[in-house]
């Protein structure tokens, strides 16, 4: 059984402040909207995280926040911000060159994408669905590889039993 990080990741974006560690907040930020294997390879060819910037996305938010990007910056806003919480492309960037990638989860990313670039009807089809989850499944498991470990939340981890770092 594998572990979805998206809800996650969707809640980290919602409760983000500007004390919010940063690496923590680019992995919501590229788990949410880069996970596709295609958007893996990509940057794992260019090393340029640009690379698989949006021209414009958009996306809400729980808490009343909207997550908006574009070639040039990321920026959450609304809800209860006082100032947006900006990141840039290359702090995503930053969070996928952190070591934790293998080549077996590269691997796993072409070959989902090959299966997705020569599927035999196309977009569609039989089998299709089985091939864009294989994709999006290939893409979680970098994210997941990278997930930066705030000091924070490790704190929190143990005050539930009692032991303070």
């Amino acid at each position: 059984m594998t572990i979805n990080h998206r809800p996650n990741a969707r809640a980290i974006l919602a409760t983000a402040t500007p004390a919010t560690y940063r690496p923590l907040l680019a992995w919501a930020v590229g788990i949410t909207v880069c996970g596709h294997a295609a958007d893996i390879l990509t940057y794992w060819r260019t090393r340029d995280a640009r690379k698989i910037a949006p021209e414009y996305a958009g996306q809400t938010l729980p808490a009343g926040r909207m997550l908006r990007l574009d070639r040039s910056r990321i920026e959450i806003t609304d809800g209860n911000l006082h100032q947006p919480l900006r990141l840039s492309w290359a702090d995503l960037g930053a969070v996928l060159d952190s070591g934790r990638v293998t080549n077996d989860l590269i691997d796993c990313c072409q070959q989902a994408v090959t299966a997705w670039r020569d599927h035999p009807d196309g977009f569609r089809g039989a089998g299709w669905a089985a091939v864009v989850d294989a994709c999006s499944r290939a893409g979680e498991a970098v994210w997941a590889a990278c997930r930066p470990i705030d000091a924070g939340e490790q704190l929190d981890l143990f005050a539930g039993i009692g032991i303070e770092g």
